[in-house]
């Protein structure tokens, strides 16, 4: 299965301008994606315009990755490129569905490791978020083919963007530690950029840490740690608009995070799993 196409490009001091997008191809095994009718669009809403001045590394990346495309029961159907995963075109013709992770990284005395997206992020820059979130990719280490409690492609991909992004050296998190909680559908536009969007199988995971950071500021912005008490005036400056939350994040943080939280404090996260279940948001 692929996905064709990649824009014609301009380079334009360390930026790449993007000229008109060439057609994508995208013939799917077993049939056509489903629609996914009961799924809502997530929106946080800004200006609504396009961006043509890109990061020249983010664009790399948009077309080397190759993340797993899923029906809504998280099947193996194939493989895109992120670009086209995550162009709102193919999301709204239901052609993008991608399986994602978040992972919430806990110290060891019970606070939450968050990171702000770099403002070189097309997807969402900008936003304060879970410790981090990426995509396991379409190869021999990450794709679970069929999808298993264990998730351990997904737990590979975990441990592979705590460096890329964190610098949060290999061994640091292990992997047996990394607790699969459960999976989200939910969609999203990037709001001051109508060109991007999500669509998103998204794999949740917990681990309790001590870590050392070493920022790759082409990703991430800053970090910071907060308490459970924290929490509520986090998501209240984002109602107040004096932050902006990644909407995974937010979807996470109102639903589920209180209490794990404190099945995390109390240990007894096996308790709050629930890997069978597909929750629509």
């Amino acid at each position: 299965v692929t996905a064709l196409g990649c824009g014609q490009q301009l380079r334009s001091k360390g930026k790449m301008m993007l000229g008109k997008d060439r057609s994508f191809g995208f013939p799917v095994q077993g049939g056509l994606l489903q629609r996914y009718a009961k799924a809502p669009m997530s929106l946080r809403m800004c200006a609504s315009s396009t961006r043509t001045d890109y990061d020249t590394e983010q664009l790399r990346l948009l077309d080397a990755d190759e993340c797993i495309i899923v029906n809504e029961k998280d099947e193996v159907l194939g493989h895109g490129s992120k670009k086209f995963c995550h162009l709102m075109e193919n999301i709204a013709a239901d052609k993008a569905l991608h399986r994602a992770f978040s992972v919430f990284l806990f110290s060891k005395d019970g606070k939450l490791l968050l990171q702000k997206r770099s403002d070189d992020k097309i997807l969402f820059p900008k936003r304060w978020t879970n410790t981090c979130c990426s995509h396991p990719l379409y190869n021999d280490d990450e794709l679970d083919n069929p999808a298993t409690d264990e998730a351990a492609g997904v737990k590979r991909a975990v441990v592979r963007k705590l460096e890329h992004e964190l610098g949060i050296k290999v061994g640091s998190v292990p992997i047996e530690g990394i607790e699969y909680m459960t999976r989200i559908v939910y969609k999203a536009a990037v709001g001051e950029d109508d060109k991007w969007g999500e669509h998103e199988v998204d794999y949740i995971l917990l681990a309790v840490a001590d870590v050392t950071c070493d920022l790759n500021p082409n990703e991430v912005s800053e970090i910071k740690y907060i308490s459970k008490e924290e929490l509520p005036a986090l998501l209240a400056q984002e109602e107040k608009g004096e932050l902006l939350l990644s909407p995974w994040f937010k979807l996470v943080a109102q639903k589920w995070l209180p209490v794990w939280w404190d099945a995390m404090l109390e240990n007894r996260i096996p308790d709050c799993k629930d890997t069978a279940t597909i929750h629509i948001l």
